[in-house]
């Protein structure tokens, strides 16, 4: 798992206001949305650093890769650890439990992607990070927005949500499928 930067922590902050942000509503901000959408966000961007060859493959569409398994987890171990750094203990016990449809994600894979590239597209620019920094990163700004929920939702509930964002990201193609010249 690699160690987050100095930059990488500044911009977690940022990223997670951009979220909300983006994904507010005239109701407020739904927190299994906000959650889940930076998590997908997250995992694009790890996708995106695997440069994969995707002929014939629709933004939207499941792609499964030997790197996303290898590196999809690393950004779970990412959030759970910045959560436990900053004093958020996760219940264990809970893991893995079904999401109340009413804490489920409101917006879909590429909907959110688009808000939320556009809304990061700034400060990752400012940032200089290339995909892969960008992931990581933004796996940072999805632990604090877990504990920015947590008045919400649950952190063990939001976790999980973010634990499936991101492996929903790091599997699925991005709007629009960038193409490469290295083999899947």
């Amino acid at each position: 798992m690699p160690a987050l930067t100095k930059q990488q922590l500044d911009s977690a902050q940022e990223l997670a206001a951009a979220s909300i942000a983006a994904l507010r509503s005239t109701k407020g901000i739904h927190p299994g949305t906000v959650v889940a959408a930076t998590a997908r966000m997250a995992g694009t961007y790890l996708f995106r650093s695997f440069r994969l060859n995707l002929p014939g493959v629709q933004p939207g569409q499941a792609v499964l890769s030997d790197k996303a398994n290898v590196l999809g987890p690393t950004l779970i171990e990412t959030a759970g650890r910045l959560l436990s750094r900053i004093g958020i203990t996760l219940d264990a016990s809970r893991a893995g439990k079904p999401v109340d449809p009413k804490d489920q994600p409101t917006i879909s894979f590429l909907d959110t992607q688009r808000l939320l590239e556009r809304a990061f597209s700034t400060i990752r620019s400012r940032y200089g990070f290339d995909d892969e920094q960008a992931a990581y990163a933004v796996a940072a700004a999805t632990s604090l927005l877990i504990r920015h929920c947590t008045k919400a939702l649950y952190p063990h509930i939001a976790f999980s949500i973010a634990a499936l964002g991101f492996v929903e990201g790091t599997k699925t193609a991005p709007d629009p499928v960038v193409q490469s010249n290295e083999a899947a």
